[in-house]
């Protein structure tokens, strides 16, 4: 059996939209939406959040291709396209925009959930080390405030590394907070500190009462 994986359908061609759905059907998928244009398909992706989206080409308005390239960024769901052109120049910049799957039509069915389980296995592997490219940007970005946290309690502190360090550690404990969150809030207090006072207002000398009044002649 395979899995239970939603789709959206994009496609002009309401008979090849539904000859799409009756297969996708009859191997047990579930088609969440079927739409004509390729606006429609991203604001289905991004409503629906589904397993993939199949999008022809040829759509009036937006192309499954401009399409590809804004589902691919926002919501990120894999996009899977369907078409009859096999022109070396629209794959690779399907490829360009992020498509995982090309099919030519017709497709047979054991062809069709061949592709959707590549397809959707593909997209997961580059969500994966997408996530962990992200950790990793993150780690990094967290040893710096720490680094640079370090630095201002050893300077006004007067402590060495290790003792910088473990008051970092002792305090994030007590406050329960992480201790990037607590090295960023020690940086930006710093900076505020070390701000330059601009903008400071002289106080004007006060007026005796009726100082302001025009003296008699």
């Amino acid at each position: 059996m395979p899995r239970s994986y939603r789709f959206v359908i994009a496609d002009d061609e309401k008979s090849v939209a539904a000859g799409l759905q009756d297969q996708l059907e009859s191997l047990g998928y579930d088609v969440v939406a079927v739409v004509n244009d390729g606006q429609r398909a991203v604001e289905m992706c991004r409503r629906a959040l589904p397993d993939a989206v199949f999008l022809d080409i040829e759509m009036p308005g937006m192309d499954g291709l401009a399409a590809a390239r804004q589902i691919a960024e926002d919501p990120g769901t894999p996009v899977i396209i369907i078409t009859a052109h096999g022109h070396p120049n629209l794959i690779d910049q399907a490829v360009e925009d992020g498509v995982v799957s090309y099919l030519l039509k017709p497709m047979t069915n054991q062809g069709l959930h061949a592709a959707i389980e590549v397809a959707v296995a593909r997209a997961r592997e580059i969500q994966a080390l997408q996530e962990n490219v992200d950790h990793l940007k993150m780690t990094l970005r967290e040893r710096k405030l720490i680094e640079r946290a370090k630095g201002i309690l050893m300077s006004r502190r007067h402590l060495n590394e290790n003792e910088a360090f473990r008051l970092l550690q002792r305090q994030s404990q007590d406050r329960r907070i992480p201790m990037a969150k607590l090295a960023e809030s020690i940086i930006q207090t710093d900076e505020l500190l070390e701000a330059p006072q601009t903008g400071t207002v002289t106080p004007r000398p006060l007026r005796r009462p009726g100082s302001d009044l025009p003296t008699e002649e």
